[in-house]
């Protein structure tokens, strides 16, 4: 069985606790909030423009982080899958 993956995995603001970090439908505080992603959570990242990534996350939640939430992503790194 293989220990490594060709996925990119972020946690969310791991810093933040119990605390929640909004998942949007799209890059931008504008849009509406998809689900609410606990501090800890591992996500996989499906790309990052330097500002937002695009990460699902445990439960099929689908959506747009603020890069700066996510550690495992250096900051104005992007990332294309």
């Amino acid at each position: 069985m293989p220990l490594l993956s060709g996925r990119r995995t972020a946690l969310v603001a791991p810093w933040k606790g119990n605390s929640t970090v909004p998942l949007y439908a799209s890059g931008g505080r504008e849009a509406p909030v998809l689900a609410l992603a606990k501090g800890g959570v591992v996500g996989e990242i499906d790309r990052c423009d330097g500002t937002w990534c695009e990460i699902e996350v445990p439960g099929g939640y689908h959506g747009f982080i603020e890069q700066t939430m996510l550690w495992g992503v250096y900051p104005g790194e992007q990332v294309s899958n």
